[in-house]
């Protein structure tokens, strides 16, 4: 049985994975204050120094809109690939603890656990946060990691 050819699926996939990172990232900047808020609330980094914050609110959509054009253009993409999908799994792996901590303070199921993760859509019902960034990862790691076609030399 041969495999289907989908010739067009890395380009849809690069372009997809981009255009979702330059949204978030372009979504953040608008509002970095309330971006700032939702990083603090993980207690993840320390509120002393307070440029720790800030940087981490600054940075981080601009790396989104650099890693979202740098996907897009196809420069680095392993690099960039891996330095996404490293973001992408601490940002899952942070929002899944913030989970377990909410359920244990209002005893609420996992399905039914909505709170703002700072991804820009506001509160999000995080289980379909969670697959959806699991999806998101994976398209990252396709458009970066995927086997290249041998390509024949012509003289």
């Amino acid at each position: 049985m041969s495999r289907m050819n989908f010739p067009f699926l890395p380009v849809l996939v690069r372009c997809g994975v981009a255009a979702l990172l330059l949204a978030y990232g372009i979504e953040k900047m608008g509002g970095l204050s309330d971006f700032l808020k939702s990083i603090h609330s993980y207690g993840v980094l320390p509120t002393t120094p307070p440029w720790i914050l800030n940087l981490a609110a600054n940075g981080i959509p601009i790396l989104e809109i650099v890693g979202g054009l740098f996907l897009l253009f196809g420069w680095c993409r392993r690099g960039t690939s891996a330095v996404v999908a490293l973001f992408l799994l601490v940002f899952s792996v942070a929002i899944f603890m913030r989970t377990l901590d909410v359920m244990g303070e209002t005893g609420q199921a996992f399905t039914e656990i909505a709170f703002d993760c700072g991804c820009g859509n506001g509160d999000v019902i995080i289980w379909q946060k969670l697959l959806f960034n699991a999806a998101l990862l994976l398209g990252v790691l396709y458009v970066g990691f995927r086997p290249e076609k041998q390509r024949a030399i012509s003289v």
